[in-house]
């Protein structure tokens, strides 16, 4: 019973920081269109697509490398599904402290 309890409580709090990336002043965030994300984002440097299986809907993952962060959007019927903000690879090796 207390295992199933910080089961959910680990994903609630998972899930609580997902709010949305911002794209000038533009938010992308779960639930928006498609259309608004080319809007705010433009289009993105890569779209990886999933096909549909007897388990999971069709599904695209847009990629977009911005100079400090690597932002990646799941998309299913045409709607966002997950926002991810992650830094960017070269960005983390300016502000490490093992760099300076």
């Amino acid at each position: 019973m207390k295992y199933a309890i910080f089961v959910a409580l680990f994903f609630l709090a998972a899930n609580a920081g997902a709010g949305g990336v911002m794209f000038g002043k533009h938010l992308v965030s779960k639930g928006d269109a498609i259309g608004s994300v080319r809007d705010a984002a433009g289009t993105p440097n890569k779209v990886d697509k999933i096909d549909a299986d007897d388990s999971s809907p069709a599904m695209e993952i847009w990629t977009y490398n911005r100079p400090e962060s690597i932002v990646t959007i799941w998309i299913v019927d045409h709607k966002v599904v997950q926002v991810q903000e992650q830094q960017a690879a070269d960005s983390a090796a300016k502000t490490s402290p093992a760099s300076k």
